[in-house]
């Protein structure tokens, strides 16, 4: 009878975990696909409503402010640990940083594209999630990177420049590497305190750090500047906002239940919501966006989107 009433428990602990697991990779999807809605406006922002990178930074995440405010009305906030501080001020300072070079790589090339290279981070992800939490890969893994490696660099190649990969890549990387940090740095945070209070820290030290800007004289006039297409274009940035927040702060709950390789792999279909949410935009509102959307264009994307899909559920192999 023990026996039973022993099995019965582990049962419920592997059904209880099995729900748990399953409600973080639905959690996790919708990142990507609220992401995706970001990357568009993002490209359209950049260059055409604000010249300067850094004013575009500076006003794209000014109404984070609100996500900071609604924050409160999921749990109670809880104090931090010193430890923990260290984990919250490297984690706002990459939350601003990956953005100059992802602006930049927006400006040189597609918008589902730069989405694609965001893959680039799987190659050192494996290698933080190891030292920093302690996540071992499969050989597989390994593989599965590499395919993402080779299909993000043939999704850039310039046929009309010689083989020559564009400058978007190389900016792609060095957000790819920025970024890397992220899923392992908020890992290791919500083994201090729940995610609630996690997103809502680091949601607060990012506005801090971002206002920091404002200190460089020409970066201030630029922004003081600009205001007036900030004003008027208030309802737009708004509405986009629930996306970002909706996108910034699902993986982190859903990495309170699910490893960080996991989370990042399902991350990776996030190009194929933008491909298709520009593929729809461009229909109502013409070439508006930074999106090739011709046919030879498409397909080469759709096959590189597909076998980088590939290689993200080789890395989800364990």
């Amino acid at each position: 009878m023990k026996n039973l009433k022993k099995l019965a428990f582990s049962n419920s602990l592997c059904y209880n975990s099995y729900a748990m697991n399953l409600l973080g990779v639905l959690v996790a999807f919708i990142s990507p696909m609220a992401h995706a809605v970001s990357n568009i406006f993002d490209a359209y922002v950049s260059g055409t409503v604000f010249k300067r990178i850094p004013t575009t930074i500076f006003y794209v995440n000014l109404t984070n402010i609100l996500g900071i405010i609604c924050l409160p009305l999921f749990g109670p906030i809880h104090s931090l640990s010193l430890s923990a501080w260290l984990f919250v001020l490297l984690l706002a300072i990459i939350n601003v940083g990956y953005q100059f070079p992802y602006y930049a790589a927006l400006n040189k090339t597609d918008t589902s594209v730069v989405a694609a290279l965001f893959q680039l981070e799987k190659v050192f992800i494996p290698l933080w999630a190891f030292l920093i939490v302690g996540e071992v890969l499969h050989p597989v893994q390994y593989a599965g990177f590499g395919i993402i490696i080779l299909f993000s660099l043939l999704l850039n190649i310039n046929p009309k420049a010689n083989i020559k990969i564009n400058t978007g890549f190389w900016l792609m990387c060095l957000t790819a590497i920025i970024l890397s940090f992220d899923g392992a740095f908020y890992k290791a945070l919500l083994g201090y305190t729940d995610w609630v209070s996690a997103a809502f820290w680091v949601a607060v030290m990012s506005f801090v750090v971002q206002f920091m800007m404002i200190f460089y004289r020409p970066v201030r006039t630029d922004i003081v500047k600009n205001f007036g297409k900030y004003r008027k274009k208030f309802g737009m940035f708004l509405f986009v906002e629930f996306f970002d927040q909706l996108g910034s702060f699902s993986p982190i709950f859903a990495l309170s239940l699910i490893p960080v390789l996991v989370d990042s792999g399902i991350e990776s279909v996030q190009p194929i919501f933008v491909a298709l949410y520009g593929l729809i935009l461009a229909r109502f509102f013409g070439k508006r966006f930074h999106e090739d959307i011709s046919r030879g264009a498409m397909i080469k994307k759709i096959v590189c989107f597909v076998m980088i899909g590939v290689g993200v559920m080789m890395t989800l192999i364990s």
